[in-house]
């Protein structure tokens, strides 16, 4: 009878890899965010690439991080930020502009579009109800299979991060935000494809006031429940309410292992991943050039050892 169960769980397992129900699960500790991003659009530029989870405790060193359309001069202090020896980096998906640290806790969501409705049959039904009045940034009347950029916000706190943060009686998604209340903890960027969407997290574990308060300016556009707070009323720790970054990371692994219809989760090393990055493909992470006062493409490109 046990070899009976276990040809039964191997014949499962193989039905879900055929279809597409496998995510690769890639945990990085104190790994530079930049070569991060670098990973993440090969992986989301690659056809075929998969279904990837990815979590990151830290990043090595402060540095500036702007989405995909900002303008630094117009988000960022560039001198002071000069002066503190910091890089500002622009990444290749939209969203906001955060100083991120070692306690910038990172995760990064990319799945195929139908790995997603097979794992949340009912996404595809409440989706179609969704109309193109999405305030998720310029993306917003993205529709793929009537799946639009807010309601994989919306499934992203409602289906997911909930239970990562199911402690919090006061999480909730604020806009395009994670908050407890009316005090953001973690930014949200996305980028769609025809096939895939990635959905990427900077969780502020904590931070310097000074650093946050110095090197970044009011934007101009803020979401409407900053109601113009400045950045520390506006934003939170979650050191304020965990012990560690740890517990965090076992309730994201806990999440993971936990979604419906029991994909298989298959835990990879940097190095699977890095192979990724030897496939052609646009490369749109960029670092400010505080000589020039422009953006400037990374020469000393990261390579896969």
């Amino acid at each position: 009878m046990k070899n009976e169960k276990s040809v039964i769980i191997n014949i499962s397992n193989l039905n879900y890899i055929i279809m597409g129900l496998m995510i690769r699960l890639l945990r990085l500790n104190r790994f530079p965010i930049l070569k991060q991003l670098q990973i993440e659009e090969a992986l989301y530029r690659t056809p075929d690439s998969g279904n990837w989870i990815i979590i990151n405790n830290g990043t090595p060193e402060p540095i500036v991080i702007v989405g995909a359309t900002g303008k630094a001069d117009k988000l960022v202090n560039l001198e002071e930020v000069e002066s503190r020896g910091i890089q500002t980096m622009k990444r290749f998906s939209g969203g906001g502009t955060v100083v991120a640290d070692e306690n910038t806790l990172f995760t990064s969501i990319l799945l195929e579009f139908e790995t997603l409705k097979q794992l949340f049959p009912s996404l595809s039904t409440s989706a179609s109800t969704s109309t193109s009045n999405s305030t998720s940034s310029s993306s917003s009347s993205i529709n793929v299979g009537n799946i639009y950029p807010k309601d994989i916000m919306n499934w992203s706190a409602n289906s997911f991060y909930k239970h990562v943060f199911q402690e919090q009686l006061d999480f909730t998604l604020q806009e395009n935000d994670y908050a407890f209340g009316k005090q953001k903890f973690g930014g949200n960027a996305q980028s769609f494809s025809k096939h895939k969407f990635l959905h990427h997290t900077s969780f502020l574990y904590d931070f310097k006031d000074d650093h946050m308060m110095a090197c970044l300016k009011q934007p101009d556009k803020i979401p409407e429940y900053r109601q113009n707070r400045d950045h520390l009323s506006f934003l939170c720790k979650l050191k304020d309410r965990y012990q560690s970054k740890d517990h965090i990371i076992n309730n994201l692994l806990k999440t993971i292992n936990n979604l419906p219809t029991s994909p298989i989760i298959n835990e990879v090393t940097l190095e699977e991943a890095e192979q990724f990055l030897l496939n052609p493909h646009p490369k749109s992470n960029q670092l400010f050039d505080y000589n020039l006062k422009n953006w400037k493409d990374i020469i000393n490109e990261y390579n896969p050892k």
